[in-house]
């Protein structure tokens, strides 16, 4: 059966559902409500819904097909008027739950508190979300090493980070961060652009039908993690959308063609299977690389990004999530098979916003708002190579002016001494003229 397209919307008194069915048989049409239960079948759909509140089904049920658009809609009075069902926009949440869910080869573990997986021993050698993958990693990293740049299953946490930073600081490249130090006008361009989402409210955000029809084919998961999870899960977010806002703002804020790429490379979540301990780690490790890496290699343009990231997570969890499926199409049409992060990390970061403790991310969020990277947090001696060029090129400058000083010195004694010359040639002509009168007189 098909998951039709569907959309919750209410009042005070009632719930709306309004359901996409366009190749539906009429003659087989039922709906049904039960309590907190929605029911509704037409061939080939089906769907059903497990609300947050009761419904009535009573004289002022309404109901209409509309032929054009293929939608059906169904009004129904709350059992408790004024109630107000939460996160309706999260549709996912209200299909039928399941307690383990795999993509493709890889089980994910719905684990509590006090399960062994959460132990250090376990997570240290797991990865994806919430370091919950723990398979064989060998098949994935043999068929997609332009993704990944370690086997998790040969390298743990500790070493994973170690390897990154001293792999991080090979890879720096200070004549292309000096270019862009330097030769900055195609920098600050990107510097005076306007983010999409600066001045979006909350209200203004919805879900179009395509990110409807991707939410609607989730399962519903209900991630039980350990606080250490959670910290990992949060950091790891803020960490692939701060690469995901880098790329945003060097392509004027439209995909292109090497966005998959950027993506996966600014995120050492996504391509080291690495995990951070504090915002701050995975801010200094998403600007290490962001000057590292890229095109662009600016600290003034990370500093930017930063603060688009910050003004992209005051908005509601609907727009993350819309960020993150805009993130899981670019993967999925991108070469590299970069689709594995899909099943990895994004669509997991989906369902698990959806369901979240809100309590718990806005406390993290008020850290990560009052966060500033400095030059010195990179560990990559941006400052001293500014200040040596500084130097050098006022020390070049001084050499050009003394040289240019010394010119015009020259320039100036050769005309004095021409003029001299002149003067004395003169006088000397003339000087020989009276010797050679006198001689004649």
């Amino acid at each position: 059966m098909i998951t039709p397209r569907f959309k919750l919307s209410q009042d005070e008194k009632s719930l709306t559902v309004k359901i996409r069915a366009p190749y539906c048989s009429l003659r087989e049409l039922q709906v049904e409500v039960d309590e907190n239960v929605f029911l509704f079948f037409c061939k080939p759909y089906f769907l059903r819904l497990f609300l947050p509140g009761k419904l009535l089904e009573n004289e002022n049920y309404k109901s209409s097909f509309d032929c054009d658009s293929g939608e059906f809609t169904f009004t129904h009075d709350k059992a408790e008027p004024g109630e107000h069902f939460e996160d309706l926009e999260f549709i996912t949440k209200f299909l039928v739950s399941k307690v383990e869910t795999s993509y493709e080869d890889r089980k994910i573990l719905i684990i509590d508190n006090e399960a062994k997986l959460n132990s250090d021993e376990e997570l240290s050698q797991g990865f994806g979300f919430a370091l919950m993958g723990h398979r064989n990693f060998v098949s994935v990293s043999s068929e997609f090493n332009d993704v990944f740049e370690i086997d998790p299953n040969e390298v743990n946490l500790k070493d994973r980070k170690k390897l990154r930073v001293q792999f991080e600081q090979g890879k720096f490249d200070m004549g292309h961060y000096l270019a862009d130090f330097i030769e900055n006008e195609e920098i600050l361009s990107l510097l005076e652009e306007k983010s999409p989402w600066e001045d979006l409210a909350d209200v203004d955000i919805t879900f179009s039908d395509k990110e409807l029809d991707f939410i609607k084919d989730l399962p519903n998961i209900e991630y039980k993690l350990s606080d250490l999870q959670i910290k990992y899960v949060f950091n790891g977010l803020i960490d692939i959308l701060f690469s995901y806002c880098y790329d945003a703002r060097t392509t004027s804020f439209e995909t292109s063609s090497e966005s998959g790429w950027t993506i996966v490379k600014l995120s050492a979540t996504l391509c080291w299977l690495d995990v951070f301990e504090t915002p701050k780690e995975a801010l200094i490790s998403a600007f290490r690389r962001s000057v590292t890496y890229p095109l662009y290699r600016n600290f003034d343009l990370s500093t930017k990004i930063l603060q688009d990231l910050k003004n992209l997570l005051k908005l509601n969890e609907m727009y993350i999530i819309k960020c993150l499926i805009q993130i899981y199409y670019i993967f999925l049409g991108g070469d590299c098979c970069r689709y594995i992060l899909n099943n990895l990390f994004i669509k997991d970061f989906i369902i698990y916003i959806m369901n979240w403790e809100r309590s718990k991310w806005r406390e993290f969020l008020e850290d990560v708002l009052s966060l500033e990277i400095k030059k010195e947090d990179l560990g990559l001696n941006l400052a001293e190579i500014e200040q040596g060029f500084s130097l050098e090129s006022n020390m070049e400058k001084l050499k050009i002016s003394l040289a240019d000083s010394d010119d015009s010195d020259d320039t100036s004694t050769d005309s004095s001494d021409e003029s001299d010359c002149s003067e004395s040639d003169s006088s000397t002509e003339c000087g020989t003229d009276l010797d050679s009168e006198k001689k004649l007189t």
